[in-house]
């Protein structure tokens, strides 16, 4: 081997490296590798460098708590517990062997009681009630014309809607003009359209081949005909998955959760294309705009990012707070505040309230609006109506078995739409 190629095999080690340790999750994975493999010492070392990368995220967090524990340094291990325990996260701790070497610490038995406390918070009231059990939405949003909610279904392939006195009814029904599993929508109230991020061939989906790739698409409807105007897709051989949008200027912007992307449609074109892709933004999944329609905030794995529309300049939004922006699904602005469903940061879902500063790049202040309600089972996403969060209370998207079978009818729930208010 040449001197050149040797220096070129060595920046490319380098670069990968590099590139590798920049993102957490991948770093937080590796670290449960060395677990399994009873190397504490070096699931120690990535547990370490997985939280230096994501220092507020949770789930990194209590992987450090035991890296400690299992490698007997109990007060650092403690001192982390602490601080997910003001976070408002339970791990059950007590009754997971990794921590076994600080189940007798004096100190446990007081963050266990103060994460335990600050677990069930109930605001919410029942909104609606759908009996049909294996529906599994995804997505909900708002149609003003109609006054009523539109939810996706990721198990059947539809779209149904609930109109204010709670009748409800197939908008679109299964695989009608084609339609995926669908997930975030939105309404353009303005053009009379339904926007929906679809998936085809999902694992739980009811109708769909699910040993062929999964396929992404955008599908834009009329809401007055009912017809399907246009759906969108990508000419490519890559991995996409639409998970949620948001209407700006009558342009549609989507998240791709497979390629940490977000895609711009321009439906007077007819046109999607990559508007922005960064490990910045790994694995983003809700989106929204801001009143002024200047930023749009993307959630994704460790946290929201603001970007500036008009140059896709963005920042993920910091906080001295102890609290956590990882983990979310859903999210919505609210004046200067944004409003997020919590279903990935922990054990446990929760609707947060993140306010922001003048200039809405940082979080000030965070305040849990729902936490521990007995009716949640995977809360997904929402809508904001007239100052109330309607969200849907259990998706039931856990309920299904290994080979993507979803459970027996006497095994899942009527869907629940609750609401929360607002208003301060």
């Amino acid at each position: 081997m040449n001197e050149k190629v040797k220096i070129s095999l060595a920046l490319l080690c380098l670069f990968t490296t590099t590139a590798f340790s920049q993102n957490a999750w991948e770093v937080y994975q590796q670290s449960l590798k060395k677990l399994s493999e009873k190397d504490t010492a070096t699931f120690l070392q990535l547990a370490q460098q997985a939280h230096t990368l994501a220092p507020k995220h949770p789930l990194i967090m209590v992987n450090l708590a035991k890296a400690f524990a299992m490698n007997g340094k109990k007060i650092r291990s403690i001192e982390l517990l602490d601080d997910i325990s003001i976070i408002g996260v339970d791990y059950d701790v007590a009754n997971d062997s990794g921590f076994m070497n600080i189940w007798k610490h004096s100190l446990l038995n007081d963050i266990t009681a103060r994460v335990k406390k600050s677990k069930e918070i109930i605001s919410s009231d029942l909104a609606y009630t759908l009996n049909e059990k294996d529906l599994i939405p995804e997505g909900i949003t708002y149609d003003p014309r109609q006054q009523r909610l539109y939810l996706s279904s990721v198990h059947k392939r539809k779209i149904v809607f609930i109109n204010s006195d709670g009748t409800t009814g197939d908008l679109f029904t299964e695989a009608q003009d084609g339609l995926y599993s669908t997930f975030g929508m939105k309404v353009d109230a303005a053009r009379n359209q339904l926007w929906v991020a679809g998936m085809l061939n999902h694992p739980k989906a009811r109708l769909g081949n699910k040993n062929e790739p999964a396929t992404a698409a955008v599908f834009q409807y009329n809401l007055e005909t009912k017809k399907l105007i246009h759906q969108y897709s990508l000419n490519d051989t890559l991995e996409h998955f639409f998970n949620d949008l948001v209407v700006v200027g009558g342009n549609v912007f989507v998240t791709d959760t497979k390629q940490s992307a977000v895609y711009k449609i321009v439906p007077s074109k007819q046109t999607i294309g990559l508007w922005i892709q960064s490990n910045d933004i790994f694995r983003p999944n809700g989106i929204a705009v801001s009143q002024d329609q200047r930023y749009l905030f993307v959630a994704h794995w460790s946290g929201i990012t603001r970007i500036t529309i008009a140059d896709t300049h963005g920042v993920q939004l910091p906080t001295k707070l102890n609290t956590t922006l990882s983990g979310i699904d859903g999210l919505y602005c609210y004046g200067n505040d944004v409003i997020a469903i919590q279903n990935n940061a922990g054990p446990q879902t929760r609707v947060m309230r993140f306010e922001l500063n003048k200039e809405m790049n940082r979080v000030v202040r965070a305040t849990i609006l729902e936490s521990g309600n007995p009716l949640f089972n995977f809360p997904t996403t929402g809508v904001i109506i007239n100052d109330e969060f309607y969200f849907i209370a259990n998706s039931q998207l856990r309920s299904f078995n290994a080979e993507g079978l979803i459970f027996a009818e006497d095994k899942l729930q009527p869907t629940i739409i609750l609401k929360l208010p607002l208003r301060n």
